[in-house]
């Protein structure tokens, strides 16, 4: 059996490390895009604001706020 201080050591040395991925996304905040859902025949046009790692902050142009799960989405074009 395991004393306390060997399984604080044992933890450290496992300690999960996250690596971050780059995404395009980060460069298309501000923008005008127009996304296409999975789901929707059509697409939704406006900005993204913010990302997270599973998640898109969207306003539309009606200026609705929207969060939209990254894995429901088939594409994201630029416009402009």
């Amino acid at each position: 059996m395991m004393t306390e201080q060997e399984k604080k050591q044992k933890k450290k040395k496992e300690g999960v490390k996250v690596t971050v991925k780059y995404d395009f996304i980060p460069e298309l905040i501000g923008k005008l895009v127009a996304v296409e859902v999975d789901g929707k025949d059509d697409f939704l046009s406006g900005m993204i604001i913010d990302n997270s790692t599973f998640w898109i902050k969207f306003q539309d142009v009606n200026g609705r706020i929207v969060y939209l799960n990254k894995a429901y989405l088939k594409s994201i074009i630029p416009l402009k």
